[in-house]
């Protein structure tokens, strides 16, 4: 076997080079994309996912108060019936409501207010106030009580939750359940910044409420939803909640949750 020329020696040196070099940058490439997934996962583990509940409690705590302008689109045994109501929603901690739902050319259909475990429902067109205990009014409108349900969740009032178990956690999701007072929540989250992304309720280990939540904002109550898409397979309905106006911890005061009205209504008990 004969040497190698001189003449092919230099071609043979600009090969091995150019090998080297793409090597070389393979190497960095593969260096960088590993890194970069470590990055994202020490990112993602920042918070061991059993102090996950506190820290949500600890963002939501700056929260007081809240006022929103708000689309509701309900849809009942699949679609079958359909009601849109926009209204103004006054939210103060912790669990005092008051949803003033408008009709077509913003035409007053009712005005609801929760307060502790008591409830008062003023209809105009019917001259009624419904009032009572919030049991009995939860079996009248569960649709909405699950509703008032969620909100409180959305807004971070984890202060009750107490982690469970990590069902599964990546990069781009951590998924937990938790127990609230006496039901049980599979949560899962954005990894890097807590959001909420969605909850399910568990019954007998099955989903029996599940909520998305999405259209996040940013600074310092980025983590508040825009969006609810609310749905119970078992009661046949679906809502998708739209916030347009979002105002946090607004001056309210108890004259704010109680209700206006410009004639004496019946009163009626709810049983």
């Amino acid at each position: 076997m004969k040497d190698a020329s001189p003449a092919s020696s230099p071609a043979i040196c600009s090969n091995l080079f150019r090998a080297r070099r793409a090597a070389v940058i393979v190497i960095l490439c593969a260096v960088t994309i590993l890194g970069a997934g470590i990055l994202n996962l020490e990112a993602a583990s920042s918070i061991q996912p059993n102090r996950i509940p506190a820290e949500l409690a600890r963002k939501g705590k700056g929260l007081s108060a809240l006022k929103a302008v708000m689309a509701v689109a309900t849809s009942y045994d699949h679609g079958k019936s359909r009601q849109d109501v926009k209204g103004f929603l006054l939210y103060r901690r912790p669990n005092d409501f008051r949803f003033q739902g408008m009709g077509p050319a913003s035409h007053p259909l009712f005005e609801l207010i929760l307060k502790a475990n008591l409830f008062e429902l003023y209809v105009p067109g019917d001259k009624k106030i419904l009032k009572g205990a919030k049991d009995c009014f939860n079996r009248r409108f569960p649709d909405v009580a699950e509703l008032e349900t969620l909100i409180p969740l959305a807004l971070l009032q984890w202060q009750d939750a107490n982690f469970e178990e990590v069902l599964s956690q990546d990069a781009r999701t951590t998924v937990i359940r938790v127990r609230m007072r006496q039901d049980i929540w599979k949560a899962t989250l954005d990894s890097k910044d807590l959001h909420v992304l969605s909850l399910q309720r568990l019954n007998e280990g099955k989903p029996d409420l599940l909520a998305h939540f999405g259209d996040f904002g940013s600074g310092d109550y980025g983590w508040l939803p825009r969006r609810f898409d609310i749905q119970s397979a078992r009661a046949g309905w679906r809502s998708l909640v739209t916030i347009q106006q979002l105002e946090a911890n607004p001056f309210l005061v108890e004259n704010n949750f109680k209700l206006e009205t410009l004639f004496s209504p019946q009163i009626e008990q709810c049983r």
